[in-house]
């Protein structure tokens, strides 16, 4: 399906009915990354949106660059659109980065929030350096270089043998990328700011998933997450990288199902409250 949002064609699935979940892939990836979560949330009783941004999948590139609150305002048209006031989401690494911004501006459409593979703080001098370099390659027509560089990253130290299908497809997808888009990503991951302070004024329930093996975005940063909120709880995955819903799919959908429930009793506990009242 596709609905025009701020001016973009965006391309979603919308399947399952049920409690609203939204599905925020990461960079430089779309929605199929998704594939392994989406069947079984819908089977569990869950309405799954799963878009691709801006520039990414099927959805169309823009004539010119964006910011993470750009992809934030477009997740908030989406769902105004499909008649949802509040939904769960679940962002992976810049997808976590475009659910901070919705949090900061859209707080009302965020009913919890799971984090993937993501941190609060933004890239250091030496991380701004390195994305700005990849940019100057894309721009320069080293293409295939970035793209070893990224899959390099997104597999991490020892992915590609332990997963030598997902290294296949994960390049498979990467190929696909608009040059302009992979520009635009970059810039807006390394423009990000800070959110520990704004974060800490969300009181729904946060859920932060990690990988033990990942070497882009250590663990810590997610403890360091889920620290900075009332409700904030840190599940790391035990031999997993950075792909963490790709590399150990059945452990992540068990992780994702059980907050699902929690915040589904709680929804349930205080509308009988209200009931009685």
């Amino acid at each position: 399906m596709k609905k025009t949002i701020n001016g973009i064609s965006l391309a979603y699935e919308d399947i399952g009915t049920g409690p609203a979940v939204v599905l925020v892939h990461g960079f430089p990836l779309d929605r199929r990354m998704w594939q392994p979560q989406t069947t079984e949330l819908a089977r569990a009783g869950y309405r799954v949106i799963v878009p691709d941004l801006r520039g990414f999948g099927q959805s169309q590139v823009p004539s010119k660059g964006w910011t993470l609150s750009h992809l934030a305002a477009d997740l908030a048209g989406l769902l105004s659109y499909l008649g949802i006031g509040r939904a769960v989401f679940c962002g992976f690494a810049m997808g976590g980065s475009v659910l901070l911004q919705l949090l900061e501006r859209h707080p009302d459409k965020v009913a919890g929030a799971c984090f993937v593979s993501s941190r609060v703080r933004c890239d250091d001098i030496l991380e701004k350096v390195r994305r700005s370099e990849l940019v100057d390659k894309l721009s320069t027509g080293n293409r295939e270089e970035v793209l070893a560089v990224l899959t390099g990253e997104l597999l991490g130290e020892g992915g590609g043998q332990r997963h030598p299908e997902l290294a296949v497809t994960l390049r498979d997808w990467l190929e696909l990328v608009d040059t302009r888009s992979l520009i635009w990503g970059l810039q807006a991951i390394r423009d990000r700011k800070n959110h520990p302070l704004g974060i800490r004024k969300f009181f729904q329930p946060i859920l932060v998933i990690s990988g033990s093996r990942d070497t882009l975005i250590a663990p810590e940063h997610g403890e360091q997450l889920a620290k900075g909120v009332p409700l904030g709880v840190a599940y790391e995955l035990a031999d997993s990288g950075h792909l963490v819903n790709l590399e150990q799919p059945e452990k992540f959908n068990a992780c994702l199902l059980d907050f699902l429930g929690d915040i589904r009793q709680k929804r349930c506990k205080q509308a009988e409250l209200k009931q009685v009242a």
